[in-house]
């Protein structure tokens, strides 16, 4: 009966280190630039990203999208309007968290926003972020590193719209 558990045990934990971790991102863009954020982390340390963050269980994508908008760049609800459904991604990642080797298969949702704002104010702060390290850049620009979702989204955004 214990060999049995232990087995069971082994199962559970198995399981718990392989991961399905739905992500939303915001390709957010005025006139002919894009909003991005600076990474602070390891392995992206330095990189440009879109607006993002995990789902959480109790919250749906959309508002989840509009309060991470807003935790991420300072812009409230009023001064954004998502337009729709830029490209769903998907990738198989293994990585270390906490000492322990994970298999996560992560879902990148990405929305396309414009910004509507006339002006666009990087000084919001809060507890976890810091929206100094966002600005707007030319999609063109090869001055800047950027991480692999956001040159999806970009090539994504040029098939779909001409700026």
């Amino acid at each position: 009966m214990i060999e049995n558990n232990n087995i069971f045990l082994v199962y559970i934990f198995l399981n718990m280190q392989k991961q399905m971790r739905p992500w939303v991102y915001a390709l957010m863009y005025k006139d002919d630039q894009i909003l991005v954020v600076k990474k602070w982390r390891w392995p992206f340390t330095g990189m440009y990203d879109l607006p993002w963050g995990k789902i959480e269980h109790y919250e749906k994508h959309i508002d989840w999208l509009k309060r991470e908008i807003f935790e991420e760049t300072g812009l409230m609800e009023n001064e954004f309007e998502i337009k729709k459904l830029l490209t769903v991604e998907e990738t198989f990642a293994t990585h270390v968290w906490q000492k322990n080797e994970r298999q996560d298969h992560i879902i990148w949702i990405v929305y396309l926003v414009q910004i509507i704002t006339q002006k666009i104010h990087f000084d919001h702060k809060d507890d976890y972020w810091d929206a100094r390290g966002s600005k707007l850049i030319d999609m063109d620009d090869e001055n800047i590193q950027k991480t692999h979702i956001l040159q999806q989204a970009i090539l994504e955004f040029r098939k779909g719209k001409d700026l």
